[in-house]
This record gives C-alpha cells, sequence and structure tokens, in this order.
C-alpha cells in the first residue's frame, strides 16, 4: 500500500510541473502578450493600446491607453532567432501590485515574418510575445 501511495505521489508530482509548458502556454498565442504560469498579465488589443520598441537599447513596451496594464522587458540582445538564449529584465502590471524580474534567462521558441517573437523563461513559466517594429 504504501508502494502505491508513493508512485501516486510522484505521478501527481511530475504532472504538476509540467502543467506550464512552452507549447500549452505561449506557442499557441497570437496575440502580443505576457503569461506567467498560465494566467494572462497582459494582452495587447490595437484598439486601447499603445506599443513601442527601442532598437537600440533593445527594449519593447506595451501598455493600454490608461496606462493602468504594461509590461517592459529588457533584452540582453535583439531577440531574432529561434533557439537563440540571452536574458531580460521584465516588468509588468498585475491587479494588485507591479512586479519585476531582472537577469530571467530566455529561450526564443518561434518567430516569424510580421516581426513576432515568441520568447520563454523555464523556470518562472513566463512566456513574452512581442513584435519588433
Amino acid at each position: 500500500m504504501k508502494r502505491i501511495f508513493v508512485i501516486f505521489t510522484i505521478l501527481f508530482t511530475a504532472a504538476g510541473c509540467c502543467r506550464y509548458d512552452v507549447d500549452e502556454v505561449l506557442l499557441m498565442r497570437e496575440d502580443i502578450s505576457i503569461t506567467q504560469k498560465g494566467e494572462v498579465m497582459m494582452s495587447y488589443d490595437p484598439l486601447r493600446c499603445q506599443m513601442s520598441h527601442d532598437k537600440a537599447k533593445n527594449i519593447y513596451r506595451v501598455y493600454d491607453d490608461m496606462i493602468a496594464d504594461w509590461f517592459i522587458v529588457k533584452c540582453s540582445e535583439r531577440p531574432d532567432n529561434e533557439g537563440q538564449e540571452l536574458t531580460a529584465d521584465v516588468t509588468w502590471t498585475t491587479s494588485k501590485d507591479t512586479k519585476t524580474e531582472k537577469g530571467l534567462k530566455f529561450v526564443v521558441e518561434k518567430t516569424d515574418a510580421q516581426g513576432h517573437i515568441w520568447m520563454w523563461n523555464k523556470s518562472k513559466k513566463i512566456g513574452i510575445v512581442i513584435k519588433n517594429l
């Protein structure tokens, strides 16, 4: 009986740790956005949002017209190629406060011809879709 309990514990733990994987959370998204552990922190809506990209500093900003919801991604280098690894500082708003994560390691998981970039941080389960303007 104890062995069955251990097996179930291992299975449930393993299932829980993979719950927010890159395919499930990030790669299915089409919108410019930031997600953490599967929850959308902000999604770009062209009718009520703005975005900017400072090419010289590799900074991406997305914010709503009221500047109540926003996120900023400052990359160590320009994210251009699938498989590229880089670090980034990320700041975003939540319903309660502002969160900042510095020096996160991201992998560029996908790019498209329109300049969209899908980046994933495995340790914090943060997915970001940004656009080179």
